[in-house]
């Protein structure tokens, strides 16, 4: 609700001023990805002290298992928590005219490590909590988290193997390479996350059928519309070219 409410009241807070606030993950092709990962942690309703994800100075079973959960849900749950054509923009291993260097740090496939930044789901040295970073602003929070913690727990409840962390560079590995660790990609646009989407039991649990119709619906028809408009590079590329 905060965060919300945040929102809400920066943009209010620019037109002030005659500026506008963006959320856009993605507003220029120099620019970096504008993520907003989701990092939670889950204790039990009778033990409220103790992080389930920590089991004394290490990370639990329990936290493994709810990264079974999220990365067996991840395509669906991608078509939450990035939700816009522009998204998927960001989601790339590399991009040119980067200051520093052509690596976004973006995640690009459904894997996890410790402390992985080329990873989607990462444990992080400096505190026991799970961080999703295919997320952005764009999001609705209350359908991300509410997703976000029912893959988590069903994850927990059947004990989903994660298997083994990617604790190396993602980005510099080609595809056969991918294939022979069984390490799927991240959804590459909208239409490939919203196809998960619809085949995935648990959402339609978690939205219910009425509002996963209608969130499908409303996000083809977004796809389609994006289809319609011609883009600077189509120009640049193709007018001369053909």
């Amino acid at each position: 609700d905060r965060l919300v409410f945040l929102k809400i009241l920066l943009k209010e807070v620019a037109k002030k001023h005659n500026m506008f606030i963006t959320f856009m993950p993605k507003p220029t092709t120099g620019d970096w990805r504008s993520g907003a990962h989701i990092n939670f942690s889950l204790k039990r309703l009778d033990e409220l002290d103790n992080n389930i994800f920590k089991d004394g100075n290490s990370w639990s079973k329990s936290s493994l298992y709810a990264v079974g959960g999220l990365m067996k849900h991840a395509e669906a749950l991608t078509a939450i928590t990035c939700p816009t054509v522009n998204s998927y923009n960001g989601l790339v291993p590399r991009v040119g005219g980067f200051e520093g260097g052509t690596v976004t740090w973006a995640p690009t496939n459904i894997t996890f490590g410790h402390n992985n930044r080329s990873a989607q789901f990462r444990l992080p040295q400096n505190r026991y909590c799970i961080e999703n970073r295919a997320a952005d602003l764009t999001m609705n929070v209350y359908f991300a988290l509410a997703m976000t913690l029912s893959a988590a727990i069903e994850g927990i409840n059947n004990k989903i193997d994660p298997g083994k962390p990617s604790d190396f560079d993602l980005y510099s590995m080609t595809e056969d390479d991918f294939k022979k660790q069984g390490i799927r990609r991240l959804p590459k646009n909208l239409l490939q996350a919203i196809e998960a989407l619809k085949e995935d039991i648990l959402a339609e649990k978690v939205l219910g059928p009425t509002m996963l119709k209608s969130y499908v619906s409303y996000k083809n028809d977004e796809w389609e519309r994006y289809h319609q408009a011609v883009t600077d590079w189509e120009v640049k590329e193709y007018l001369r070219l053909y």
